[in-house]
């Protein structure tokens, strides 16, 4: 019986070190700034992916739905507190309000992030960006996706 008790606590333990930790209060809103989030790292030059960034100093953000040579953006302007982002979509008069959650997480690689956007206005809901990564003006973005242009 002590055998199985053991081994339940030891499995707790353990799974816990594989659970996402959720970023909360003022750090989740810094870190939602100057940083591409992205639905997916692309594997071909053909992979469809879509990214936000959301940029302050810019005056707003932009939503890319794109591949790695062509696509179409969005700028809008955007409030984020700790926990809501209110968009507002110049090109068609919207204004939407959604709950945002950031996790730490381990992957899919190379992201160590997860964004989710209760409400997105415009994208699948979950993406994916790189703690240590910062862009204000689209550089960062697209050096790391040159790679996958071979």
């Amino acid at each position: 019986m002590r055998t199985i008790a053991l081994a339940l606590v030891l499995a707790a333990c353990s799974s816990s070190h594989h659970e996402n930790k959720t970023i909360s209060g003022d750090e989740a809103r810094k870190v939602l700034l100057d940083r591409n989030w992205l639905d997916r790292m692309p594997q071909t030059d053909r992979d469809r992916l879509h990214v936000y960034r959301f940029v302050p100093s810019m005056g707003g953000g932009v939503f890319q739905d794109r591949t790695l040579f062509k696509g179409t953006f969005e700028l809008f302007m955007f409030e984020a507190t700790n926990n809501e982002i209110r968009f507002v979509l110049p090109e068609t008069h919207e204004k939407v309000t959604s709950r945002y959650r950031i996790e730490a997480v381990d992957g899919p690689a190379p992201f160590d992030l997860k964004l989710t956007i209760d409400a997105d206005p415009r994208g699948p809901q979950t993406y994916y960006g790189i703690r240590a990564e910062t862009d204000r003006d689209g550089h960062v973005l697209e050096q790391r996706l040159h790679p996958a242009a071979r």
